[in-house]
């Protein structure tokens, strides 16, 4: 296994960016793969996070994945109203420079992404965004109903309130491309769409958005799944979902 650092000059964020990149060891027999996961940090994190706190380089190494982890600070990975373009780094620029520096070339049916939290938003908001790059998207914890983190984050502190505006503005109103229950009922008809995976812990404060988008999804007719088991928002939890993901991600058709 290779764990490398990537700093480099972003054109969106108009700064410094930096992710982690973990490419697994060549498999003993066969050629090496070329999946491609995309790994998203959650609030107040950043783009070592998984890799101090979770097993991923060991499961990068056993389902042969190149995991690419960009930071992108508390951005939401929204286009902020007030700062950068984070998403448009995320969705479109950074591809491009892991194409060009790592010569990894991007088809669909390889490219994953998946997050926690605030990280589980911005994969599910890329694959429903993306569906002719992603060809599956799982989130954990996920940050999914974007009216009610734009609702409560304000109310919380000096700090939120100000994070709230410079996403969304003084209105707190939803950016646009970033209701995820619209972009899932859009996109539910096209010929390409993304598997979905969502897991949530039964003590989690994020519950009640993960049961309120999984209600959603069932009524639509994606390759979905939801799971749910006793956990809460944290690192115990996260770590549990990555070989339900794993195992999401290397199946196709029905998954128990």
């Amino acid at each position: 296994m290779a764990r490398l650092t990537a700093s480099f000059r972003s054109a969106a964020l108009r700064s410094l960016a930096h992710a982690e990149v973990i490419f697994p060891l060549a498999p003993a027999e066969g050629p090496a793969t070329q999946r491609v996961l995309y790994l998203l940090h959650g609030m107040t994190d950043g783009c070592t996070a998984w890799v101090n706190n979770t097993r991923i380089t060991h499961y990068a190494n056993l389902h042969q994945f190149v995991v690419i982890m960009p930071e992108v600070h508390n951005s939401f990975y929204t286009d902020l109203a007030y700062g950068a373009d984070y998403f448009t780094y995320v969705a479109h620029e950074l591809p491009g420079v892991v194409e060009h520096i790592f010569n990894i070339k991007h088809k669909r049916e390889t490219t994953y992404v998946a997050g926690l939290s605030m990280g589980g938003y911005g994969a599910a908001k890329l694959a429903l965004s993306r569906p002719e790059f992603f060809i599956a998207g799982a989130a954990f914890s996920g940050a999914l109903d974007t009216e009610w983190v734009l609702d409560e984050l304000p109310k919380q502190d000096a700090y939120n309130r100000k994070l709230a505006t410079s996403i969304a503005g003084p209105e707190f109103q939803i950016p646009e491309g970033g209701d995820l229950f619209e972009l899932a009922s859009n996109l539910a008809y096209a010929k390409e769409k993304p598997r979905m995976l969502v897991t949530c812990g039964t003590e989690d404060f994020l519950l009640d958005s993960n049961r309120k988008f999984d209600t959603l999804m069932k009524t639509l007719p994606y390759e979905y799944a939801y799971k749910e088991w006793k956990g809460e928002h944290d690192w115990n939890f996260w770590e549990e979902s990555l070989p339900v993901m794993f195992d999401f991600f290397n199946k196709q058709g029905e998954f128990a």
